[in-house]
Order: structure tokens, then sequence, then C-alpha cells
């Protein structure tokens, strides 16, 4: 008996495999034309980020020349950087020029107002790249090194007054993260 039912099983399947299939074209037409895919969604470009300006930075390109303290009898109220008539002069922090002009003994000298009422100040310029008022952010050249003023030779004279009053300009700017000297 169980012979009999396999034998019967082989047969409906034999003829199961002869009988006529519809073509694959109608089978497709039959079929529900599928989904469309959904249209891709254009995304931006990437934007390289701006690089964040520093806070604070060098105020000029020079070599550490004469530093902060009595000199022939007086305060010598800053330092001195030097590296040659016509090299950029930098604020070493975004400010607002109180003064941009010639001063005495200083020359050519710009002095900046900053957020903390702190004043920077630049002397024995050649050349001054700012007014009176205007806003500049860190790094911005206020002038050019020179010889203006009492000076003995080419250099930047750079102070910072807080309170009014002249503070040393090499541990100042290294609470700030900036090394005066040449690296």
């Amino acid at each position: 008996a169980v012979e009999a039912a396999a034998a019967l099983r082989s047969k409906e399947r034999a003829s199961r495999d002869r009988a006529p299939r519809p073509p694959v074209a109608a089978a497709a037409a039959a079929a529900p034309p599928p989904a469309a895919a959904p249209a891709p969604v254009a995304r931006p470009a990437p934007q390289p980020r701006p690089r964040p300006r520093p806070s604070f930075v060098r105020p000029g390109v020079g070599a550490l020349t004469s530093g902060y303290g009595p000199r022939w009898g007086r305060l010598h109220a800053g330092i001195d950087l030097a590296s040659g008539i016509g090299s950029p002069v930098s604020a070493v922090a975004a400010g607002t020029v109180l003064s941009a002009g010639v001063e005495g003994g200083y020359g050519q000298v710009v002095r900046l107002q900053h957020a903390d009422a702190t004043v920077s100040l630049y002397a024995h310029l050649s050349a001054i790249l700012v007014t009176k008022g205007q806003v500049v952010p860190a790094g911005t050249y206020l002038g050019r090194e020179g010889n203006s003023g009492a000076s003995t030779g080419p250099h930047l004279h750079f102070e910072i007054r807080v309170g009014g009053r002249p503070v040393d300009p090499v541990p100042w700017l290294r609470a700030r993260g900036v090394t005066p000297t040449r690296p």
C-alpha cells in the first residue's frame, strides 16, 4: 500500500510538471507594477568650517630686544620687538582704536581698548593702517614697524595698561597663550 501511494504521488508530480505554463510576458503583465522608488533627497555638500580667529596673537613678528622695567633711570613701560622697518604690527586682541597718530616720543602710535578695558599700545610705527573709532578683531594689521619718535632703531614698542597703569606685557601675553619671543 505504501508503494502504491508513492507511485501515485510520483505520477501526479509528473503530470503537473508537464502541464502548460503561461508565457513569462503574460505572467509579468498580470503582476502589478513595482512601486516607484522614492526620489533621492538632495543633501547640500558639507561646507568647510571657518577657522576660528584666535583670541590673542603676537603684536609683532620680531625678536624680543628689550624688556619691561627700569631703563636709564625711568620705567620702560613695555617691550620692544624688532624685525625690520615695514614688518606687520598686529592687534593682540579684538578692540576699538582709541587713537592713531603722532604722540611725542612714541612717534606714530596706535592705542586699542579691549573688552575688559585693557589698553594696548603700539609705538614707533612707520605707517598706521587704522583710524580712530575703528573696531578690529585680533590679528588685524594696525601698522608697520618703524623708527619714528624717540627711537634708538627700528622696532615695535608694545605696552599693556590695566586700569591706566602699565604692566609687564610678557607675563600678560603668556597668560593668554601667546609667546612674545620668536619661536
